[in-house]
């Protein structure tokens, strides 16, 4: 290709493909209404439990504006003033539209939208209302994929000596959004009576694994289930928690096994019922979770790149750019292990735990010296069953304070740290019938990457000789190497090739020392 005084070289480029966060935005609401009893519900006497759980509905993007809609779930087990119905269960929504300020994002961005229940309080107005109240945290965020194009060779380089570097890069291999469909039935244990009514259920995902495989993802983990129901015998009050294992893959085109997974997920929907087994007895439960997946796959890759150019017939200019780019300086893991004790204030003894669940909110991360300092807090429910005729069943609530340093490298202060936290294990047993211990591990993961700029050469133009400047150089010369020099400079400044360089002086490497002396011969 011709250009004015010269022509441009045929380069062969590699395209790196990479990501960063374009804009980030965290959000805080306040939700608050009432939820009145239905009709068919027996009258409030005290709230045991209660669940709350996040339904976005729709994420309208505007120019520096993103409308999240969505609902609040809420979900109270209480005590009734029915004798014949003592135990009872209650929902309601709790409608929001949030307009958050992202500033950059454009209409035709993606979004993503994670939230926190950080706060859900429920409390009894009379036997027929209740009010409920919670802090919500929209954490929104918008990435930006890109190409840098690095020169990797030239197609004809004759009379052209070229300079390369190694790089290491993580690059982004796979960008993604899918869904993952978790199905599971639950048989009753034959010792147990047939369901009547379910009071309270809780289906959570206990533990969960996805790691690429060749044009797949292979996903498992276990599903933690918990029913509280009445029996058809007499319509006592049955309970039964037991963990389900799943497993499965998705299609992943251009997944491979060595890849770095960042897979995010959210559960978009959870359905349930019971239903009958072989035989038509009540004593099934079917379990659907739709996960929502945010699939990103990285790779490590050692690219040689041409970082400098010079032409011993010819002038060259190297046009060149700053690329942005980032590697892996760490992929660790680690376990925190927590022990509490606590005293449960109730009017009658604990007669049994029933059920225990947490959840983990991280409150701060910061970039040691010699790692990552994690710092947060479980909210740990348990229900139990007490002495008290009058109120059989209670529950306990308390946040649970951990701090953990994994480990890193001291270079990690300027890294980006992509952490995930996750409640591995839970164990909360009896002491005594007023106090209760509690054991925990949470699983600390996290990948750091660091970002990096390297010029990168974009075009190279071949120009006439400067033939003044050729002229001014001397026919033969003995150069004394100074500490900084290298073969590549002094064949540069010459408009030798470094073979040749290496050829007259009897070279077989391409270090130099000062002081050396070097035969160099201008050739034409």
């Amino acid at each position: 290709m011709y250009a004015p005084g010269g022509f441009f070289m045929d380069i062969i480029h590699n395209n790196i493909h990479m990501d960063m966060v374009k804009c980030r935005a965290v959000s805080q609401m306040t939700l608050e209404d009432d939820m009145n009893l239905p009709q068919d519900n027996p009258d409030l006497d005290k709230i045991i439990f209660r669940e709350g759980t996040l339904n976005l509905t729709d994420t309208v993007v505007t120019n520096d504006h993103v409308l999240v809609k969505g609902q609040l779930l809420v979900t109270v087990l209480y005590l009734s003033e029915d004798e014949e119905e003592r135990l009872a269960r209650t929902t309601g929504k709790l409608s929001f539209e949030e307009n958050v300020y992202l500033e950059g994002i454009q209409q035709n961005d993606t979004v993503d939208v994670t939230w926190k229940i950080e706060d859900l309080s429920v409390s009894m107005i009379n036997s027929r209302k209740i009010s409920a109240r919670s802090m919500i945290t929209l954490t929104l965020q918008s990435d930006q994929l890109y190409d840098e194009e690095a020169a990797v060779d030239l197609t004809d380089a004759e009379g052209i000596e070229f300079h390369k570097k190694q790089m290491d890069i993580t690059s982004l291999a796979v960008c993604k959004r899918d869904i993952y469909r978790i199905r599971q039935d639950l048989e009753l244990p034959a010792s147990m009576p047939n369901f009547y009514h379910v009071i309270w259920q809780s289906i959570r995902i206990a533990s969960i694994d996805m790691r690429p495989l060749e044009e797949k993802i292979a996903i498992s983990g276990e599903l933690s289930v918990f029913l509280l129901y009445e029996s058809m015998q007499d319509g006592d009050h049955q309970y039964y928690e037991t963990t389900l294992p799943f497993s499965g893959t998705i299609d992943c085109q251009g997944s491979r096994e060595m890849m770095i997974p960042d897979i995010r997920y959210t559960i978009a929907s959870r359905e349930a019922e019971v239903r009958p087994d072989l035989d038509g007895e009540e004593r099934c439960f079917s379990m659907e979770l739709v996960l929502d997946l945010s699939i990103k796959l990285y790779e490590q890759q050692q690219i040689s790149v041409i970082e400098d150019v010079y032409g011993t017939h010819n002038e060259v200019r190297a046009d060149v750019k700053d690329g942005s780019f980032r590697h892996m300086l760490l992929r660790n893991s680690g376990k925190c292990r927590v022990t509490e004790k606590r005293k449960i204030e109730h009017t009658g003894a604990i007669l049994q735990l029933i059920h225990s669940e947490g959840e983990v909110y991280m409150e701060s991360t910061s970039v040691q010296e010699n790692g990552i300092e994690v710092e947060g807090i479980v909210h740990i429910k348990s229900l139990y069953v007490t002495s008290d005729d009058r109120m059989p069943y209670a529950a306990f609530e308390d946040d649970i304070p951990f701090s953990y340093l994994l480990e890193a490298k001291a270079e990690a202060k300027d890294c980006e740290v992509n952490l995930q936290v996750a409640l591995e294990q839970l164990n909360v047993t009896m002491l005594d019938g007023q106090e209760i211990e509690i054991r925990m591990t949470i699983d600390v993961a996290a990948v750091l990457l660091e970002p990096y700029t390297m010029q990168l050469v974009r075009d190279v133009e071949i120009l006439p000789l400067d033939k003044e400047k050729f002229r001014a150089l001397p026919g033969i010369a003995v150069y004394v190497a100074k500490p900084d020099d290298s073969l590549w400079q002094i064949g540069k400044k010459y408009y030798m090739p470094v073979a040749r360089i290496k050829e007259l002086n009897g070279l077989t490497t391409d270090m130099l020392k000062g002081g050396e002396k070097l035969l160099l011969v201008k050739e034409r």
